[in-house]
This record gives structure tokens, sequence and C-alpha cells, in this order.
């Protein structure tokens, strides 16, 4: 392992030049801390230097640890979709019962500070509660002598309030009638210092919170008119663990911080008062902290009960001087307890129906926590079946780029997610019938381009040189083969024929059809006339050739296959064109700007048997125009539906009458395609030009 770590290192220096870049600052930073530790100090500038390289190299390599997490970790749907569940579901919930436990400790904490801050009221209350019972007693006195009216007072503090003396530890009681002064505590010794009214205490009454000197105490003041004379009477109990104890009992241990610097007010003189250390114009105190001597932090009631902790604030007011003015640091009083103890104090409060809330928190938790297993198992459930699905996805999708198209997934469509199974095992079956298909479609194109070349060696290779007359032949199939056909025959030396042929429909079957009509009509003709030698027999007419051809087609093929047929045969020694048209479109003669159409012959060859055709002979003059053409270049439509017809073919061809002929068919050729404006042919064009010459 140790090997394996030395050799990924190596290689990370190696590749990356921030991994060198770290290693030079390492050791820039080891040579620092040399130079220190024996120079006694390094200049700040360079440990400057040091430390923004090391921050720099810290980002990159956190940079490149998101980039590892990323595409390592989270490259699965499966660890994408926990970590978005963690981020979505997780960490919101554990944000609000954070939340939610440090609002508790919070007003936990304030709340046991606020029973603190109570009961010290309470206490000052009790204060004031006795001291107007006292001045009530003196009052409906009719002692008249100051002395023994004090006196009086006095034994009624230490008899009623001695067997209450631990409620109310280091009490101090001052009774002022005139000169006379009784100062004592609640044991019956005297007081040293005898506290006095000050002068800002205009009223007949206060209660509350005072520092006098470095005293912090609970204060409270009467003052009336009794038969003996004025009355002030002052109840003071200073702020001790003793006291701290009461105000702590059945909340947790209760301490009040001085804080440091806390002083009286600029300008202000105590009356009666030694001055403390710090000088006239601001009286400084040390901090210092009283705290209970024996409560404790209340037992838990459950590993789940929570210590808490809360602090307020007490304003003090200025014992003396000639105005009321407030303590200038405010005085701390903090207090320790347990959220458990908090509860039962709040309840305790509320009445004995208390427990019906708890009863329903503890209820809708409860609840709360059954919903919350109910969503984890359905979200577990929904993660897996997503995860399932992409994992079958995904291993489907590497398997057919390996070229394997009959794995199925095989998952019901249930929801979107799984559809999607379903929609690959369909997208893989088109695939894979498709490249079957177009396996099986380029085999027949094979086969259609061996019959293509077949059929263009069924055409004339050349357009064969006739005394008397030029010849020339153009097809141009819709589709890869044609059921147009076209030939010059060679019938000895003074005779041609021409042979045009229109088979019924288009494609394969047509073309078939027009093969087994090129090699009966050569036999027919090759059968009556050895070409390069003498004849046994006289030539045969074209009436006749069409009949046998009619016959034999008849025979052979289909009921509704049938073909038209125009056959002519020319001799160059009488100029004559003797012909036979079998249904097929009247070829055009053009003489002198005169048009002639050759109609004689029967109708179509293969529909009916036994049929008599007849012939027709035609004499040739110099620059007369043969056309016979299929209707492939007389019914294109343009746009609008119309037909392209015979008119514009003739007209076509008269503009290029005096060009050579292959001109003029690419003329008439240019004159159809403009028509139609589309360079899809509509059917197959054929067109068979012949020109006599002197």
């Amino acid at each position: 392992m140790l090997a394996a770590m030395l050799k990924f290192l190596l290689q990370e220096y190696r590749k990356h030049p921030m991994a060198r870049f770290a290693v030079w600052m390492l050791a820039y930073g080891a040579a620092l801390k040399v130079v220190s530790l024996t120079a006694g100090s390094v200049p700040a500038l360079l440990w400057v230097l040091f430390w923004a390289g090391v921050i720099a190299v810290g980002f990159y390599y956190l940079a490149r640890l998101v980039g590892f997490v990323r595409h390592r970790v989270l490259w699965r749907l499966r660890r994408r979709l926990i970590v978005t569940y963690i981020f979505i579901g997780v960490v919101p919930i554990l944000l609000i019962v954070l939340l939610v436990l440090l609002k508790d400790f919070m007003t936990g904490g304030q709340f046991a500070a606020f029973l603190v801050a109570m009961k010290l009221r309470g206490r000052a209350d009790e204060l004031q509660q006795l001291t107007r019972a006292v001045a009530h007693e003196a009052h409906q006195s009719r002692e008249s002598s100051a002395g023994k009216m004090l006196g009086r007072l006095q034994n009624l503090y230490l008899t009623e309030l001695s067997e209450h003396a631990q409620s109310y530890p280091g009490l101090e009681v001052t009774l002022r009638i005139g000169p006379q002064t009784r100062a004592f505590r609640l044991d019956g010794k005297p007081l040293s210092r005898p506290m006095t009214v000050p002068a800002w205490l205009a009223g007949e009454e206060f209660a509350g919170f005072v520092v006098d000197g470095d005293e912090i105490a609970l204060r409270a003041v009467n003052r009336g008119p009794t038969s003996a004379g004025e009355l002030a009477l002052i109840l003071s109990q200073p702020l001790t663990p003793e006291l701290l104890d009461l105000v702590g009992e059945g909340v947790g241990p209760v301490g009040v911080l001085v804080p440091r610097g806390a002083a009286t007010p600029a300008g202000f003189k105590p009356q009666g008062v030694p001055a403390l250390p710090g000088g006239p114009e601001m009286e400084s105190r040390q901090t210092r902290t009283i705290r209970s001597k024996s409560v404790e932090v209340p037992v838990p009631i459950s590993r789940f009960d929570s210590t808490v902790f809360g602090a307020s604030t007490l304003d003090l007011v200025v014992w003396g001087g000639e105005t009321k003015q407030y303590l200038t640091e405010s005085v701390f009083v903090f207090v320790t307890s347990r959220m458990g103890t908090l509860a039962t104090q709040l309840l305790e409060t509320l009445g004995r129906f208390s427990r019906i809330y708890v009863t329903a928190f503890f209820v809708v938790a409860i609840v709360f926590l059954v919903i919350e297993i109910f969503s984890l198992v359905i979200s577990v459930q929904l993660t897996r079946s997503m995860t399932t699905t992409v994992d079958r996805l995904y291993a489907a999708t590497e398997r057919v780029k390996t070229g394997d198209l009959t794995y199925r997934i095989n998952l019901p469509a249930r929801d979107q997610l799984s559809a999607l199974g379903e929609a690959f095992d369909s997208m893989t079956a088109s695939i894979e019938r498709l490249l079957k298909e177009s396996q099986e479609k380029l085999r027949l194109q094979s086969e259609i381009e061996i019959a293509q070349e077949v059929q263009r060696q069924l055409f004339p290779q050349v357009a064969p040189h006739v005394p008397g007359l030029q010849v020339y032949g153009f097809c141009k199939p819709a589709r890869a083969v044609s059921g147009d056909y076209y030939d010059f025959l060679r019938l000895g030396d003074n005779r041609i024929g021409l042979a045009l042929v229109d088979v019924s429909g288009k494609g394969i079957s047509a073309a078939l059809l027009m093969a087994t009509i090129q090699s009966a009509l050569h036999a027919q003709l090759y059968n009556g006339y050895l070409p390069g030698g003498v004849p046994d027999v006289s030539p045969i007419t074209t009436a006749a050739l069409v009949a046998r051809l009619n016959h034999q087609l008849f025979e052979n093929t289909p009921m509704e296959k049938y073909a038209t047929l125009f056959y002519a045969v020319y001799d160059t020694g009488t100029r004559k064109l003797t012909y036979t048209n079998a249904g097929h479109l009247p070829p055009i003669l053009l003489r002198r700007g005169e048009i002639s159409r050759l109609r004689a012959g029967g109708p179509v060859v293969g529909l009916f048997s036994q049929l008599r055709y007849e012939q027709a002979e035609v004499q040739l003059e110099p620059e007369d125009l043969l056309l016979a053409f299929t209707d492939g270049f007389t019914e294109p439509e343009n746009s609008f539906g119309e037909e392209f017809g015979e008119a514009r073919l003739v007209e076509a061809a008269r503009r290029a009458l005096g060009a050579p002929l292959e001109v003029l068919v690419e003329e008439i050729c240019r004159s159809v395609a403009d028509w139609t404006g589309n360079p899809e042919l509509q059917d197959d064009m054929t067109l068979l030009v012949a020109k006599a010459q002197t």
C-alpha cells in the first residue's frame, strides 16, 4: 500500500505543475522554519508569501476533490439521489431541529432568568409589605416617647421575625424618629452604620435594588407620622449567597456578577460613605461574583434533559446623593438550570390540567415520527424504482453500444420512468428491424443495380448508321428500372426496324415484361431473317410480327399485363416507312411544318388473343422528322394540374429542328422539366427520333 501511495504521489508530481509548486512551497516553509529557529526571526513578508502559496494550493486541490466526488463518487444516480435527499430532506430537518434546540436553550435560559428575577422582585415586595405592616403598627400606637416607640418597634421585629430569620438572611433594619435611631439585624446585633434616607427619595415608600457603596442590596423604605414624631423605616437585605440559595431554590444555582468598570455616575458624592479609591469623579469597582452556596444544578430527569443557562440584568439605583441616578453599568444575574426542571415549574403554575398539553405534544410527536418513517419507506421505494430503471437502461445502452440489439430490459410500464424501459425495448426492436430492412434494401439495391445493368444492355448501345435516315433514342426511367423500351434492329443492309414499347405499370414487374418483349421481338425477327446472310423466307411484316407478339404475351403473362407497341421498318432503297401501331400514342411526323399521325395498327398487345393488326406505309422525304414517344413526355403536370401535352412537345421539337437529334431531345426534356418544376419523374420518359436525310 505504501509503495502504491508513493507511486501515486510521484505520478502526481510529474503530471501536474501545481503538485510541483506545492512541494516547493513545503520546502520553502521548512526553510523559513529552520531560519526562524536558528536566527530567531524571519521577515513577516516571507511568511505572507508562504501562506499565500499554501492557500492557492489548497483551493486547487479542493477543486480537484470536488471534481473527483462529482465524477467518481456521484457517478451513479443512486448516490446522487442519496446526496440530493440529504441536502433537501435531512439537512433542513437537522437545521430545524438545531434551531428548535437553540430556541429551547435560549427560551429555557431566559425563563430560568425570569423566574429568578421574579423571585428577587418578590423579595423586594415582601420587604415593602413588612415596612407597611410595621408602619401601620406604629401609626396605631399612642406612644409619645420616641425612644419607647423605637424600642417597641425593634422588639416587634426581633420577636415576630426571629423565627423567619432563615427566610431573610442578612436582613438589616434601621428605625429613625427625629434624631433617635435604632439599627440592628434580626439576630439583635446592632449595625455599625445606620442607613439613611437619600435626599432624592421624596415619596413615602420605595422598594427596589440599590447600590450603597460596595454593597448591592434589596431595600425598602416607608415613612409616615406617628404619635412620637416622623418615622423612617428602612429594611435592607444584601445580595448574599444565602439569599441566592433561597432565590434559586427549585430552579438552580444563581450568581450575581458586577462587571469590571461598573461605576457610579460622574460627580456623584455619597452621603456618609467614605470615598472609594479612584477619585471623586468616577468610583470604580473591581469585578466580583456572588454565587449560590448550597443550591446545585437539578438532577436530569432523562438523558435528554439538557442544561440551560440564562441571564438578566438588575437596574441598580445609587443610594445617597442629591438626585436619583442609576448605576452606569448593569449588574448581571445568571442562573443554571435544566429543561425538565423549568418545564415542571411552568406546568405547576398552569394547574393540574397542564399535563394535557404535554400529552398532546407527545401524541403529535409520535404521529410525526410515524409519518416520517412512512415517508422514508416511500422515498426508499421510489428511489429504488428510479435507480433500478436507470441502471438497467444504462446496462442496456452498454449492450447496444457493443452491437447487441437483441437485449431487452423487460420492465413493466408502471410510471413514466419505467415506461422509458418499454420505449427502449421498442426502440431497439425497431432499430433491429430497420437494420434488417436496410440490409435487405442493400441486397435489393444491389440486385436492382444488376437489373439496371442488364436492362442497359437491352437498349441499343449506339445509334446505327443508316443511309438516308438519322436515328436517336432516349429513355429515362421514373424508378430504378424502366418499363419503356426502344430499339433499332438491323434487318439487312437496306432495312432497319424501329420499336417503341410502353409496358403497363412501373418498376421491376414492368421491367421484366419489357425484357420479355425485347427477347420475343428479337426472336420473331431473326427467326425470319438472318442478319448478314441470305434470308430463307421473306421478311416478316410489321402486322404479322405484332400479331405474334400479342399472342405470345397473352399466353405467357397475367391478364392484367399488357403493353403498347409501335413497330416500323424503314427501307433505305425505297425510303418507305412501314409501321404498325398497337395501341401506342400515335407518333408525330413533321413535314415542312405540317403534322401527321401514324395511327394504323390495332389494340394493345397482351390483352386479347387472336387479333389481326394493320400496317401502313409512309414515304419519307428529306428533313422529315419522326417523333415516337411514350406518355411520360405528354402527361407530366404542372402545379395547376395541367398536362404538358403533345402540342408543347411539337413546339419544343420545332424550336430545335435544325439542331442535331441529341440537342433536339435535350430541348424537349428541358421543356418538360420547366413545365413540371419538379425533378422527380411522374412516369418513364422514352423518345425515339428519326430524321430523313438526302
